[in-house]
């Protein structure tokens, strides 16, 4: 994020998953991971290339991160990340942690060739406390990113590193804002909020994939429970949700699959006169089903 010096916070929320934390990055489609990537960068921020990635702590951060996870070591990775990455992984119940390590490791680059892409063709953009890697391709689009934070005077991982597939192509138009909330999409969206915040899960369900419920079925009691829980606290009141579409929505089409990003930013002016901004980004993904629109992940 491009902020004053204060600080900045950005979270990804995915709310269609059944585990919820464990699939954050799972739930950012490339286009969400090059909005991240692409945001504006302070006058100071340095781009640095090549070689010369892998001696700066934040490159080194990120390329042990990604020995780690795909060593199997996810669980070491996760501790040595971001404050909240660590919050996130301790949240998790075992079972959680076990599907997501498998997850991370899959979509990890091998670290050999994630080394030698970053000496071939890394950019690796420090921007103040935040810095993010990057390995293009010919046509531009990123393969691969990572991203790291300085906490406490260290730069430590925070996302990544992680390979990324080339996007589909978008099969209509884009809409956005407030044109969102006539769409069946939007409508679906902002129903399956209101089901959740009311505590009303089996009609929520009802929205979802067969995929997913099926997925929920096989939980454990407690571990259904925690889930269900997380699944309610994702969305913000349906009222809210409602004016974050109209101002920061984006609903993207692939086929019979699409994707709702919902961006919405706060500045916060502290007691020293500096300015923390923080960004939060809501994704719900969806799918036909049988001639019909359910939440997907």
């Amino acid at each position: 994020m491009s902020i004053p010096k204060a600080g900045s916070a950005t979270t990804v929320r995915s709310s269609v998953f059944d585990f919820g934390r464990h699939v954050l990055l799972a739930a950012m489609p490339l286009l969400l991971w090059a909005g991240l990537g692409a945001a504006p960068l302070h006058a100071d921020a340095v781009t640095i290339r090549g070689k010369a990635i892998l001696e700066h702590p934040a490159g080194k951060a990120m390329v042990e991160a990604g020995r780690l996870v795909k060593a199997g070591k996810v669980a070491e990775a996760r501790k040595k990340s971001v404050k909240e990455v660590r919050d996130e992984w301790a949240a998790m119940s075992p079972a959680e942690q076990k599907e997501e390590a498998e997850r991370l490791q899959g979509r990890t680059p091998d670290p050999a060739t994630f080394e030698a892409d970053i000496v071939r063709v890394g950019e690796l953009v420090v921007d103040g406390d935040s810095a993010r890697l990057s390995i293009p391709t010919a046509s531009g689009d990123p393969s691969a990113m990572a991203f790291a934070g300085l906490e406490n005077g260290k730069w430590l991982a925070s996302r990544g590193p992680m390979t990324l597939e080339v996007p589909e192509a978008e099969s209509a138009p884009a809409i956005r804002g407030a044109a969102i909330l006539g769409h069946e999409l939007g409508k679906l969206a902002v129903d399956y909020a209101t089901k959740l915040n009311a505590g009303k899960l089996d009609a929520a369900m009802a929205l979802v994939s067969s995929e997913i419920r099926s997925r929920l079925a096989t939980l454990p009691a407690a571990e259904r429970k925690a889930s269900d829980d997380f699944r309610r606290q994702q969305f913000p009141r349906p009222d809210l949700f409602t004016a974050q579409i109209r101002e920061g929505g984006q609903l993207a089409f692939y086929g019979e699959k699409a994707v709702l990003n919902v961006i919405s930013s706060t500045t916060t002016k502290n007691p020293d006169g500096s300015v923390t901004s923080s960004s939060e980004t809501i994704v719900v993904a969806f799918a036909k089903e049988k001639g019909r629109w359910v939440i997907a992940g």
